[in-house]
């Protein structure tokens, strides 16, 4: 569901921008190596483990969050998702975007997945700070195959809103 004009996200500046990882144990390393290889200043990430939710006292306003959930056979891991979204939500701003990152059980990944999955959720930030819902970011056909290939290897990529 497409936020209204007024709601929707400036474009985030990766080096100044607070950002949230959240993911499941295995997948956090390669996370934070692919926030890195975007951009983001290691300084201002948080990393958090799904299943450690963060101190109910701690507050943030980080204005991106990254949730990568390893998907246990056929299961869509939506609701998993949305619960580990409703998890880190105290760290984040109210209308921080939130891209998450669903990987098949048996999918192991690879650096050049892991470069296609980069470039994938840069183009759910931009698609996130599109000034109306229909001006998107062009996908090209290199991105378009590399979306394929992240699909056929199991790979998710979407958004969710709060």
């Amino acid at each position: 569901m497409a936020r209204s004009p007024r709601e929707r996200h400036e474009p985030i500046d990766l080096r100044s921008a607070g950002v949230v990882l959240a993911g499941t144990q295995e997948l956090l390393p390669v996370l934070r190596s692919a926030a890195v290889r975007a951009g983001v200043d290691a300084a201002r990430m948080r990393v958090v483990g799904v299943d450690d939710p963060p101190d109910p006292d701690e507050t943030g306003t980080a204005e991106l969050a990254v949730i990568a959930i390893r998907r246990p056979g056929d299961d869509p891991a939506f609701h998993r998702a949305q619960e580990a979204a409703e998890r880190i939500a105290p760290l984040l701003a109210p209308h921080a975007v939130r891209v998450v990152v669903t990987v098949s059980r048996v999918t192991r990944l690879a650096p050049k997945l892991e470069r296609t999955l980069t470039s994938e959720v840069l183009h759910q930030l931009g698609a996130a700070a599109a000034p109306f819902g229909l001006e998107r970011p062009f996908r090209n056909l290199r991105m378009r195959l590399g979306l394929a290939g992240l699909r056929a290897a199991g790979v998710r990529v979407f958004r969710i809103t709060a």
